[in-house]
């Protein structure tokens, strides 16, 4: 039991890690076209966060609390997601240093950047940062940062829509940003409406999210499993029980999803690959031909472009009411 949670904490990072790896955009064309909520193309200039906010008692993805003294002039983020929120809610005059797959918005490419998968405290320590952002503690790092007095704010990859929100909510409040954490979720919500209101669920789809070609995909507890949750299209891995389940062939075959959706481009797979699978024939997704590429970037990295992820998967599942 214990190898199958390691096994499934494993996943979860590396899935994040793979979704920051690059934002080319990749994947079939959006099926329908609209502009993004959240482009990283563009500029998003900061805003003079709230010195009256603090000191500042906050709690992070956690679980710790810890008290921010002064509006944060320095920080840190390991994390691409968190990058994208804290653009997003206005603290890019305080980015100072991000991890190596922080790449949107353009921006944060301009930044110094570190290792966010094997840090050291020394490395973090010297960056002189106000506020530092981790998604995962390898070594006891939070701890170690913690003893030299660094404010660490560690936010675990959210697995869930709201947890995302929550998270904007947190950092929002630990940097002075909290009236435009508020309306960034306000925005958030009222977008993820605009997709979800016009669904039809009764006609809703079974598919299979594949994260690579050995078949490891998103079950439920899963952040990219409740994005398809929130279009109402029902999951072949729900039965599994786990966040981030390997599936066999066999199983998927079986089980005869209608939509197949694959982010795994990055290492050769395509719809022509998968329709050459042996006895991948028969499912009734390479029948129709409802094989799509997705962005990894877009569909597992949470942030503010959820609400992209959730257009282009909608698209996909229901093409007859959004193209």
């Amino acid at each position: 039991m214990r190898i199958v949670f390691f096994l499934a904490g494993l996943v979860a990072v590396l899935v994040f890690a793979a979704a920051c790896s690059d934002d080319d955009g990749g994947g079939d064309p959006p099926p329908a076209e609209s502009q993004k909520f959240f482009d990283c193309t563009e500029a998003f200039p900061g805003s003079e966060p709230d010195a009256s906010a603090f000191p500042a008692e906050v709690t992070d993805g956690s679980g710790r609390s810890l008290t921010i003294e002064a509006a944060p002039q320095a920080i840190a983020s390991l994390s691409a997601g968190h990058t994208e929120i804290l653009y997003a809610i206005g603290a890019a005059d305080a980015m100072t240093a991000v991890d190596n797959t922080s790449d949107c918005p353009v921006a944060a490419s301009l930044l110094e950047h570190v290792d966010a998968f094997s840090p050291s405290v020394e490395s973090i320590v010297a960056l002189e940062a106000d506020v530092v952002v981790l998604f995962f503690d390898p070594g006891d790092l939070v701890q170690s940062l913690a003893v030299l007095g660094v404010n660490v704010l560690m936010m675990p990859s959210p697995s869930t829509i709201e947890g995302v929100y929550e998270q904007i909510e947190v950092l929002g409040d630990a940097t002075g940003h909290a009236a435009e954490a508020d309306t960034l979720i306000a925005s958030m919500r009222g977008a993820v409406s605009e997709v979800t209101n016009g669904l039809d669920e009764s006609d809703a789809p079974t598919f299979f999210h594949e994260l690579d070609n050995t078949y490891f995909t998103a079950g439920p507890g899963s952040f990219i499993a409740d994005l398809y949750d929130e279009l109402g299209a029902e999951n072949i891995a729900e039965s599994t029980g786990q966040s981030f389940p390997q599936m066999s062939a066999e199983a998927i075959i079986a089980a005869d999803p209608q939509v197949i959706i694959l982010a795994d481009e990055d290492a050769g797979e395509s719809a022509d690959t998968v329709a050459e699978r042996p006895g991948w024939g028969v499912i009734a997704a390479v029948q129709d031909g409802r094989l799509h590429v997705v962005s990894p970037d877009i569909v597992s990295r949470p942030g503010p472009r959820l609400v992209e992820a959730l257009e282009t998967l909608a698209g996909y599942l229901y093409p007859e009411v959004l193209n």
